[in-house]
């Protein structure tokens, strides 16, 4: 793994790289208030057979956010990861998104299906928050100004305890992206990802859902669910068909048992193997394109 930084519109973009250029180039695309190595342990075990980048988004880890909360917008957003796709390789590449990333993944490849070999969404992009009727816009995004509030702790070691406990597992890679998750400040620590920026992120969610752009989306997909909690079981399974009989590319849906949602942190093995075994068998029928060196 190597540190790397990508100059875009007179900004910089960070993150990590893993494998050989040689190699199909997956680009990866982390969920809210994470940060690129979010995706370290499954990098990891694709470096061998791929060329994988994990970027931090806007306003996450190291790249500074946007200006204006507008940029938030998934119309914005994708012409920017478009730019960081181009960038980085001149062929077309392949997405692997966590929640927003997935949902950005999606919206990405309903416009630029030319630059997108294909996608993996983990739990992400099928499930909208404008679909309960019960939650309003205003609610959703004073709730997630509460959440920012929480996560606000007097030692660093405290925020650690609560991502142990949410993931049930630990490892070295888990807890260098958990550190990268906060920052200091004058009380002690709290998300790097300001309120600002999640209410920008959650209002684009709520007002373009993804199911909106299902029908525009023209390449694989590769949905891997969550199971927990049980008692929304119901939703996911009905949101994962709707999403499967609109897109008009091949669409794979796998679940895995006893998992939320951060399936890949809870279950690494499962997660990895599921993944590569999807990828492996997209590149054999696609046949590889060497990127550039």
């Amino acid at each position: 793994m190597k540190k790397i930084i990508i100059e875009i519109d007179g900004s910089y973009v960070h993150g990590f790289e893993w494998g050989d250029r040689s190699q199909p180039t997956v680009i990866l695309l982390h969920g809210l208030t994470n940060n690129a190595l979010g995706f370290s342990e499954m990098a990891e075990g694709l470096k061998d057979s791929f060329h994988l980048i994990s970027i931090d988004l806007p306003g996450h880890g190291e790249t500074p956010p946007f200006n204006e909360d507008k940029s938030y917008s998934f119309e914005f957003l994708t012409e920017w990861l478009h730019k960081v796709c181009t960038s980085l390789s001149d062929v077309p590449v392949w997405l692997i998104g966590h929640s927003w990333g997935a949902a950005l993944a999606l919206q990405y490849s309903s416009q630029f299906s030319k630059m997108v070999k294909g996608i993996v969404m983990i739990d992400g992009g099928y499930l909208h928050s404008s679909d309960d009727p019960s939650l309003t816009l205003e609610e959703l995004l004073e709730q997630m100004s509460q959440w920012v509030v929480e996560n606000h702790y007097r030692k660093l070691e405290e925020y650690e305890q609560k991502k142990k406990r949410e993931i049930g597992r630990w490892s070295k890679d888990l807890e260098q992206m958990v550190h990268r998750d906060m920052e200091e400040r004058k009380n002690g620590v709290a998300l790097r990802a300001s309120d600002s920026t999640v209410r920008a992120i959650m209002e684009s969610l709520y007002q373009e859902p993804c199911k909106e752009i299902f029908h525009m989306v023209n390449v694989p997909i590769y949905l891997l669910r969550a199971t927990l909690p049980v008692a929304d079981e119901t939703n996911r399974k009905h949101a994962a068909n709707v999403m499967r009989n609109e897109v008009k590319g091949e669409c794979r849906i796998d679940a895995i048992p006893q998992t939320g949602h951060v399936l890949h942190w809870q279950k690494p093995k499962e997660a990895l193997y599921m993944v590569e075994r999807w990828l492996k068998e997209q590149t054999k029928q696609k046949g590889h394109t060497q990127g550039p060196e």
